[in-house]
């Protein structure tokens, strides 16, 4: 973890995983995701859908990072073993645990680590740095794009522990932390007091307020994280295009989700090929996903899990499953243009539309080979593979909102997480996140 690289490959892909069309059938396998080797084929579309993204959806986790890459930034002056993702790390876990003592211990999408950190107290910065303390995929993980790409650190290298912070970290540090003095100090200077000294940290009321990721960044906060998703606009079309992309999704309706009939008048024509390409892309991927789950499911309650190919291509389930499979991936093909390094998308959706059928689930059972794997003609567990359901897993790895509320997002089928996640950036900067996550009974039930 200590020489943690960008890895926004896999980044991009947690929250389609969980907002993928799965079945009942669903196992903990579909959960731990699947890449399927198209690692650089997500990252392609999901960059040119909302380019310096990465995985954030939500403006405190930007502020949370930035915050432990400046505590580590200090603590450097004065020390040669110091890790940004450690400190960032333990900026999160912190911030979480402050988070739960204040609701009561309550599961909520914007916090993790709530069965690592319950029961824990009297929390020193060497304590909240070790590697087991808090979860092993924490929400900085998927702000390393972003906080690059907006300006908050400046990269050394490809790695976490080379980030700096620049002076725009420094003001979002500042006007998210403003008002906010525990024991008469800054939260930056409190905080880097206790990581400097290891004295235990103490949860007040000024620094719960500042931390949590519950409590929504104070206006100014807010207005310059959303100045930095648009700034270079006029000069960097990838700016542009997130610039463009912020004001399409703030235009769009709860009650009315969007279509891919009419292309949005903020969008240009290019963008919105890409998003419609790219959709039927994460289409046919997510049904290869929903293949693998079926097979998944077939082979779980065998005392030794092993299905040959053509055993598990006479199952109704995984029959119809191809079918979609089938259908995605040559929409996909139909388009004749590939933005991917060596066309990889069509590759794949070539391997997915085969005359056949057993062949379809050879790929994919090849291009898995971490839940399922293939040995001659049979598919056998891989080094993921589980039997225990998705619902038993443990919340304290959650990727992002879920289910329920990303299906709430008014988006059009299939489109990049990133736009997604953009929508609910947005609902956040507005300081409306909050109620969009926890609609009242009513309007849930409706």
């Amino acid at each position: 973890m200590a020489t943690e690289t960008f890895g926004q490959d896999k980044i991009d892909q947690l929250p389609t995983m969980r907002w993928g069309l799965l079945g009942p059938e669903q196992l903990a396998g579909s959960r731990r995701t699947r890449t399927l080797g198209l690692g650089a084929a997500v990252r392609k579309f999901n960059q040119l859908a909302v380019p310096g993204l990465g995985g954030v959806w939500f403006a405190k986790q930007l502020f949370l990072a930035t915050l432990g890459v400046r505590i580590a930034d200090r603590l450097r002056l004065s020390s040669t073993n110091v890790k940004a993702i450690e400190i960032a790390n333990a900026v999160e876990a912190l911030a979480c645990w402050c988070a739960f003592r204040n609701n009561g211990w309550t599961s909520d999408s914007r916090l993790r680590g709530r069965q690592k950190l319950t029961g824990t107290d009297d929390l020193t910065f060497s304590r909240l740095r070790q590697s087991r303390f808090y979860v092993t995929q924490p929400m900085r993980m998927a702000t390393v794009e972003a906080l690059v790409d907006l300006g908050f650190v400046e990269p050394g290298s490809q790695r976490f522990n080379s980030f700096r912070c620049t002076q725009a970290g420094m003001d979002l540090i500042e006007a998210a932390t403003a008002g906010h003095r525990p024991y008469k100090a800054t939260v930056e200077d409190y905080l880097f007091g206790r990581a400097k000294d290891g004295a235990v940290i103490r949860d007040t009321d000024n620094l719960r307020n500042a931390l949590s990721p519950l409590i929504v960044l104070p206006p100014d906060a807010r207005i310059l994280v959303r100045d930095k998703l648009c700034e270079g606009a006029g000069r960097n079309p990838e700016a542009a295009r997130r610039k463009n992309a912020l004001g399409w999704v703030r235009s769009l309706d709860v009650t009315r989700p969007a279509g891919w009939e009419t292309k949005p008048a903020i969008l240009d024509a290019n963008h919105w090929d890409d998003l419609r390409l790219g959709a039927q892309f994460f289409t046919a991927r997510d049904a290869a996903i929903d293949v693998l789950n079926a097979i998944e499911a077939q082979m779980a309650p065998m005392a030794a899990p092993k299905l040959a190919a053509d055993a598990a291509y006479t199952l109704s389930p995984v029959q119809m499953r191809l079918g979609t499979l089938r259908e995605a991936a040559q929409r996909f093909l139909d388009e004749d243009k590939d933005p991917t390094e060596g066309r990889m998308a069509t590759i794949f959706c070539r391997q997915c539309t085969e005359g056949d059928s057993v062949s379809i689930i050879r790929n994919v059972v090849r291009r898995d080979d971490r839940v399922l794997r293939l040995v001659g003609n049979d598919v056998l567990p891989g080094g993921a593979f589980s039997r225990q359901p998705e619902a038993e897993i443990s919340e304290d790895e959650g990727e992002g909102p879920d289910a329920d509320n990303a299906g709430r997002v008014p988006v059009p089928a299939g489109i990049s997480g990133r736009v997604r996640n953009l929508y609910l950036l947005d609902l956040d900067l507005e300081g409306r996140l909050a109620d969009f996550l926890n609609p009242p009974v009513a309007e849930e039930a409706a």
